[in-house]
């Protein structure tokens, strides 16, 4: 290639490259939240019980599977005992409380129905279950 084809290839690769978004570490901490849930519920359906643990979630193929917030922290799992299971990510400081990019992240869906039925595994559970 000559000289100028070359320069200008590399110069419309870079704008292309800088005019990109980039996924913010909130962003990426809400996709996987949301993914980690959607593997508990992958996990009741085979299972008929929600995990003790994310460690043994399934693995589902062509996603990135992570259970870490968007700073590379493990995301924080909690079972009630009414069965309402949280995932929270404490933010970029790492510690409870703050603002902005500090500021906790943290969603909550119901594993049982008002009569005590086992919802996790339902197909609707990730759209009807949420705490709001």
């Amino acid at each position: 290639m000559p000289l100028k084809p070359r320069i200008l290839f590399g110069l419309f690769a870079a704008l292309a490259i800088a005019s990109c978004d980039r996924i913010t570490p909130v962003e990426m901490t809400d996709t996987a939240i949301g993914e980690t849930f959607y593997r508990i519920h992958i996990y009741a359906q085979e299972n008929g019980k929600i995990p003790t643990s994310l460690d043994s979630l399934p693995k589902r193929e062509g996603y990135i599977n992570r259970t870490t917030d968007g700073w590379d922290r493990p995301l924080e799992y909690r079972v009630r005992p009414d069965g309402i299971i949280t995932l929270t990510s404490y933010g970029r400081d790492g510690v409870p409380g703050g603002d902005g990019d500090d500021a906790d992240i943290s969603v909550s869906y119901r594993t049982k129905r008002a009569d005590g039925s086992f919802w996790a595994a339902s197909d609707l559970w990730i759209v009807e279950a949420e705490v709001k």
